[in-house]
């Protein structure tokens, strides 16, 4: 139950928040958030779990809302409050605007921390052995395979200068802090990873930026996080942040949480890599046992290449279309399974006698010195053929796995390349198609409390479709839909009459263009949105000459400067059409004159064209269901409420927005669409 005392606190807090931020606006919106965020995460709705589904559409002022509802609340009861956004620029405007104004107005003091994935600090020992080793002339590189090719000249002096800055303190040791970029296969080698890491025994310990971030971690009571590091740290094994069972979850932009467990949940691995993960391993053990005086465990390279070579000869003969051959309903031939049974058994034999030989090697080093120039990089690449041993096997073990008949089954896949050495590459790939399982396993039996909002989390008006992909059960949570803070009626929604429909690709485009040039007003902001790339560049190229204002493409330009540029144009009082795919049809916030008409090209269906969409259509036509209407249609819904989002940002935003779509009004299912959308001014020509 909510105390009195807390009551009191979170009250206050509001009330700070109403006197002194500037263009504060009392929304019932935002009090009705606050007020259900405070009771669920206080145990108010018993027998049920203290999780919150909250649809806060633009303008409520709902990061304020969980902020200052949900801090007094983990405070209290001693759990950290860890907020996950979906992306960087989301990151950052909680890290540098929302947190230090949230400190401002919250009635109890806290303080706050930023958590990067492993992978984003660089492991300063690695830097300084790299650096030492090359200025020393060692031949690190030629006698021990840490580098598939040494680095070049130009990036030795760039680590070398990495190294100076992070000993005179210019630079902080995270890669997104760099002043310039490092080639991805470079930073890999000399970047935190907890394979190679030997935390508290490595003498740079103290001195760790990743280890000094992780103390930071565990003062702050807030804790500023994304989807993606959330994800990997609790499926392997929730080392990084704070126990699940002692900690409460915002879910900024929780519509993102499905896709992006999905790519969490999936495996992979190819014909080459594995060639030169076992190669590589074979290399590490003579160097190890040649140090320790063991014997060399065997490692059979002719038995691995042999298998690696029928089993490319079975690959050759499937049906690829456009470099993928997808399994139906995920089951693997039968042939295919017997060989990957055969590899899965080889790798997982070399991976045990490589595990003991590692073990071993540890305690040798314990009684016996041994240059760090020598012992560091041979404890990394080991760490490495570890991590490359395990992914193998966990590919393979999906590949032979039965799924459940009454359960949606997985997606597996395999897509071919050619190498710059002209060979044929085989990437064998497993996914799940349903992830609900996991997310209930790795988080909601889990955790203390949790809020999942967005300013579009349903679709179609329900919040069934985030149930089904997220694994929550309506009866077991809270939901709320909360409505616009604007007024809609005086927003024209016009469905232009064109004659060619977006299912006639060529005359559609055609059309498409004739109607923009009559539409777009060359003195006005204006954003056009495709579902196609080519069908974008296609109408750019017919009518760009014959616009007579700026036209900015996505693509040509990055999203921020075409944005900024925009904007300059706006403020100049000169016309700007930007041209944009999926990525601008949300997180977009032009307000007022810079945005005053939204064209939609067409209703974005998403074609199941993904191996993992693809899976999961066949398995609901094989049950007599319909992918149509469980999948595209709700998700279409949500698209469009998202792209007709960006027109109107605040109270006095004003426009029109154009759909050349004629489905709306020519097919069953535009009905819904068009009542779940705001109570727009429908138009139909």
């Amino acid at each position: 139950m909510l105390s009195n005392e807390l009551k009191v606190q979170i009250r206050q807090s509001f009330m700070n928040l109403k006197k002194d931020m500037n263009g504060f606006k009392i929304r019932q919106a935002q009090n009705k958030m606050i007020a259900e965020i405070s009771k669920t995460l206080s145990g108010e709705y018993k027998g049920k779990h203290n999780i919150l589904c909250v649809e806060a559409p633009t303008g409520i002022g709902k990061t304020f809302a969980y902020l200052l509802g949900s801090i007094p609340i983990a405070k209290a009861n001693k759990k950290k409050l860890i907020i996950s956004s979906a992306n960087v620029a989301l990151q950052e405007q909680l890290l540098f605007k929302d947190m230090p104004q949230a400190q401002k107005y919250c009635s109890v003091d806290f303080e706050y921390a930023l958590v990067k994935g492993r992978s984003r600090y660089v492991c300063i020992r690695n830097l300084i052995n790299v650096c030492e080793d090359n200025a020393s002339d060692n031949h690190l590189f030629e006698s021990i395979p840490l580098f598939d090719k040494p680095p070049g000249k130009y990036q030795l002096e760039q680590l070398s200068e990495m190294l100076n800055d992070y000993s005179t303190k210019k630079w902080n040791g995270e890669i997104d802090d760099l002043m310039r970029t490092l080639d991805h296969s470079i930073w890999q080698k000399i970047a935190c990873n907890r394979f190679t890491c030997t935390a508290k025994s490595c003498e740079s310990y103290q001195d760790c930026t990743f280890f000094k971030a992780r103390r930071k971690i565990t003062k702050a009571d807030v804790i500023i996080a994304n989807h993606d590091l959330v994800l990997a740290d609790l499926s392997t094994g929730n080392t990084v942040l704070p126990d699940v069972s002692e900690s409460i979850f915002i879910f900024d932009e929780a519509h993102h949480l499905n896709s992006k467990a999905l790519s969490h949940f999936s495996l992979t691995t190819s014909t080459e890599f594995i060639k030169t993960s076992v190669r590589r391993t074979k290399v590490v053990s003579e160097q190890l046992c040649k140090i320790s005086k063991q014997d060399v465990p065997d490692i059979n390279i002719k038995q691995i290449d042999d298998y690696l070579t029928d089993l490319i000869q079975l690959l050759k003969q499937l049906e690829f279309n456009e470099d993928m051959y997808l399994f139906s309903q995920g089951i693997v031939d039968e042939s295919i399974k017997q060989i990957s049974k055969d590899i899965l058994t080889l790798v997982s034999v070399i991976q045990t006698k490589f595990t003991l030989l590692k073990e071993s090697w540890g305690d040798y080093l314990k009684i016996t010195t041994i240059d760090k120039s020598i012992s560091h990089p041979i404890n990394n690449v080991a760490g490495e053929c570890e991590q490359h041993l395990l992914s193998i096997i966990a590919l393979f073990s999906s590949f032979l796995q039965i799924d459940e008949p009454s359960k949606v089954p997985h997606s597996r896949w395999i897509e071919k390349s050619t190498l710059a050495n002209k060979k044929t590459n085989y990437s064998l790939n497993s996914a799940q198609t349903n992830v609900s399982k996991n997310l209930d396993q790795l988080i909601w039996s889990k955790v203390s409390g949790a809020i999942l909002t967005s300013a579009t989390l349903t679709s179609l008006g329900s919040f069934e479709r985030l149930n089904k992909q997220l694994g929550l059960l309506r009866d077991e949570n809270q939901y709320l839909r909360l409505p616009s803070p604007f007024v809609f009626d005086q927003v024209d929604f016009i469905i232009a009459k064109l004659k060619a429909s977006p299912t006639q690709v060529y005359e559609n485009t055609q059309e498409v263009a004739l109607q923009l040039l009559k539409r777009l007003d060359s003195n006005e902001g204006s954003l056009v949105l495709f579902a196609s790339n080519k069908q974008m560049q296609m109408v750019a190229d017919l009518i760009e000459k014959k616009l007579k204002c700026a036209l900015f493409v996505q693509g040509e330009y990055p999203k921020k400067h075409i944005l900024e540029k925009h904007i300059d144009l706006r403020k100049q009082g000169e016309g700007s059409v930007i041209f944009g795919l999926d990525s601008f049809a949300e997180g977009v916030d032009l307000k007022g004159g810079n945005l005053t008409h939204v064209v939609i090209a067409k209703l974005r269906f998403s074609v199941p064209t993904s191996p993992i969409d693809r899976t999961l259509a066949a398995y609901l036509e094989s049950q007599n269901r319909n992918p149509f209407m469980e999948i595209s249609l709700p998700d279409a819904s949500l698209k469009l409420i998202q792209a007709c989002g960006r027109l109107i940002r605040t109270e006095t935003d004003t426009g029109k927005i154009t759909i050349f779509d004629n489905r709306l009004v020519s097919k069953f299912y535009g009905k819904l669409l068009l009542n779940a959308l705001p109570n727009y001014n429908i138009i139909a020509e």
